[in-house]
């Protein structure tokens, strides 16, 4: 998706209101081209998870997919996102000093992650096969300042988003689900489009996430969780996880249709062509389902407790990823 989106209202008991604006289809830029310019035009376009677009689209024309669009690349970009969010970004809105150094290190110097992934959790154990009580014993050693950086920071992220509502859960994406949505584009009835296409249910199944969904509806920490764990196995070279859904997910999509694992998660590039030009391009991203109506990010606003802290505001946002900026208005609605 390329656009903005502007939250407003979420003041004396008014509710959040979500709006899109400069929406821009990439896939109508597309139309008329050949393969190959149309995959330069996609590499252009998009600078967030540029290596996963393009190989969605190299697959979805069948165009062969260049070595630059390997597991490798997609898995650095990935690691990119989140290491942005979870040293630098995050750290600013909970009142902790950026991490820019070990931004640099984490993105420059690969040969070190599993060393450097223990400098940040304080730990050798896995956070993903931790039960509930190890978890909480993790948190609570980010209380102290002298903790490792990691634990400080969730620490926080948990108070933060204590009483911040936005908690759903909702079915994740197929196959199945994409190909109503294109039968539909197609004039074949209206879809569902209510479907979890976040890194959640790449998650969902270790000890730790278990034991965090509690009642079973999915907590913004939660999903914090879930970045946390893709970013300590993208940076200890154990990203098996992350494109483990992609092969069989592909597997049962129609000619013309490529698939990728993006930062946000289940990309999806849909191309018709006749005579060797495109004549349909259709780009599913994790942002494009989330957005749509009832989609996953209009409810988990539409759950948001009124009145609620920024602070409380920006971790929602980082545990939903939007792929777009997002602005807030905080003024209340008549």
């Amino acid at each position: 998706m390329i656009g903005t989106i502007c939250l407003s209202g979420g003041q004396c008991g008014q509710p959040w209101h979500v709006q899109t604006q400069s929406v821009v289809d990439a896939g109508l830029l597309c139309a008329g081209l050949p393969p190959e310019q149309a995959i330069a035009l996609i590499g252009r376009v998009f600078g967030l998870c540029r290596v996963a677009h393009m190989a969605a689209s190299a697959r979805a024309m069948g165009l062969a997919l260049p070595t630059v669009l390997d597991h490798a690349r997609m898995q650095d970009e990935v690691l990119q996102d989140h290491a942005l969010a979870l040293l630098v970004t995050l750290p600013v809105h909970l009142n902790l000093p950026p991490q820019r150094e070990r931004l640099c290190r984490v993105l420059q110097d690969r040969q070190t992650g599993q060393a450097l992934a223990r400098e940040l959790t304080g730990s050798n154990v896995s956070l993903a096969h931790m039960n509930a009580q190890a978890f909480e014993a993790w948190l609570a050693t980010g209380r102290t300042e002298n903790s490792a950086f990691l634990p400080r920071l969730f620490n926080r992220c948990q108070s933060a988003l204590a009483a911040a509502g936005a908690v759903v859960s909702m079915p994740e994406l197929t196959s199945q689900s994409v190909q109503a949505w294109l039968a539909h584009e197609r004039g074949q009835g209206a879809p569902v489009m209510a479907y979890d296409a976040s890194i959640w249910p790449d998650y969902a199944h270790y000890p730790v996430m278990q034991a965090l969904l509690g009642t079973g509806e999915v907590t913004p920490f939660a999903r914090l969780v879930a970045r946390l764990l893709e970013f300590l196995a993208c940076l200890e070279d154990q990203a098996e996880t992350i494109f483990a859904r992609v092969n069989p997910f592909r597997a049962n999509m129609e000619r013309g249709v490529g698939v990728a694992r993006a930062a946000r998660g289940m990309l999806v590039h849909a191309v018709q062509m006749h005579n060797g030009l495109v004549t349909d391009y259709q780009i599913l991203s994790p942002t494009f389902w989330h957005m749509a109506e009832n989609g996953l990010f209009r409810q988990a606003v539409s759950r948001l407790r009124s009145g609620c802290a920024k602070v409380s505001l920006e971790c929602v946002l980082a545990a939903l990823n939007p792929c777009v900026p997002v602005t807030v208005e905080l003024t209340q609605h008549a």
